[in-house]
């Protein structure tokens, strides 16, 4: 079988030349390096293959903002990966991307990609298609551990998912990406059945370990939760992402969701420049994230608590390491399935839990008996 091309678009920004890194380092697939700019994915993919022998990458113009960029090089690869902050135009990329035949996958965070997509979905199972979204590691990792820990038990009670990260935000679409997210801020819990609107009682804190200690966590909405309880008979579910630091938790995110709230994108560029500075002058040095599952259920009548850690000292790499997981997967047809899918509904959990340790991220699992 001829090996597959992937297109990163966006594969020369933060996150993006993460994960061109990783199409290289963990696949034997051709790679292009595309995005409005040509002349750094031009240098991205010069530099990946100073690198990585056999000169497998390339790069190519696509800007997201005009269709017309899109359809030479989506018509070169076999799957694109959406890794630039272009939410605003994720219809225009995932239906160039359905014209040219070519499977997708995203990295983006903001939530209202979804609906989009699955406006797409019957389109995209009838041409045989795989599309993914919700990937990387928030969203991405919160399913595929809620999954894995959901292995453990005959009668899952309850699950908590938990991120928390320090890191420099620099200035350009992701910071931009999320002060968007904070804007359109929403969260919800599943109890009693059904998905309800979550508030400051569902704050809780999480200890991350050394070296971000213990954390207070904020609840939110994942599109990757939903399906989840009726699937594995979940009681209680909740996804939840730490602050960043005083200035920026108690002061730009609430001035962000306030004039989100009268306007969507009002004073988007100047809460973006507090964001970067606020990120850099009042958090401790050096970068980190990690992730978190807290679980309780039963296993032949008796009480498990199942605490699942991921950690790794690169948000970049991090983000870049669950996406290489599921191309292991996608690459030998095991998650090479049509239709529209949320990652960590997609992949084997159990499998890619491994590749994420053997990738370098540090994994933990603790399973201790409990009272029923």
């Amino acid at each position: 079988m001829a090996a597959k091309t992937i297109l990163v678009l966006g594969g020369y920004g933060g996150a993006g030349t993460a994960v061109s890194r990783m199409v290289l380092k963990e696949t034997d697939a051709g790679l292009i390096v595309a995005g409005r700019r040509i002349e750094r994915a031009e240098a991205v993919a010069e530099a990946l293959n100073r690198e990585f022998s056999g000169g497998r990458a390339s790069w190519a113009r696509a800007d997201a903002a005009d269709r017309n960029t899109l359809a030479e090089p989506f018509g070169m690869a076999d799957l694109v990966i959406d890794a630039a902050t272009t939410t605003p135009f994720i219809e225009t990329t995932a239906r160039a991307a359905l014209e040219a035949g070519a499977d997708y996958l995203d990295i983006h965070y903001p939530q209202e990609v979804v609906p989009i997509l699955e406006g797409l979905a019957p389109e995209v199972e009838g041409a045989g298609l795989t599309f993914v979204t919700q990937a990387g590691f928030l969203p991405g990792l919160p399913s595929v551990f809620v999954r894995q820990a959901g292995a453990l038990f005959s009668k899952y009670g309850r699950a908590a998912a938990s991120a928390a990260m320090r890191t420099d935000f620099d200035p350009g679409g992701a910071v931009l990406e999320f002060v968007d997210a904070l804007g359109g801020y929403s969260a919800e819990v599943y109890q009693g059945g059904e998905w309800a609107r979550a508030g400051y009682r569902d704050v809780w804190k999480v200890d991350f370990g050394p070296p971000l200690g213990v954390k207070t966590c904020y609840p939110l909405t994942l599109a990757e939760m939903r399906g989840l309880p009726e699937r594995l008979g979940i009681e209680e579910l909740g996804a939840y992402v730490a602050g960043l630091n005083w200035f920026v938790d108690y002061l730009v995110t609430p001035l962000a969701f306030a004039l989100g709230k009268v306007k969507k994108g009002l004073g988007r560029e100047k809460l973006a420049r507090l964001m970067v500075w606020g990120s850099k002058r009042f958090s401790t040095p050096g970068e980190a994230v990690a992730f978190v599952l807290e679980a309780e259920g039963e296993k032949d009548g008796r009480g498990l608590v199942v605490r699942m850690k991921a950690k790794h000292d690169d948000v970049y790499e991090f983000t870049a390491m669950p996406v290489a997981a599921f191309l292991s997967q996608y690459l030998d047809g095991t998650a090479k399935m049509p239709g529209l899918w949320m990652m960590g509904h997609l992949v084997d959990p159990g499998r890619f839990v491994e590749d994420l340790e053997r990738m370098g991220a540090e994994v933990e699992v603790k399973v201790e008996a409990c009272e029923v």
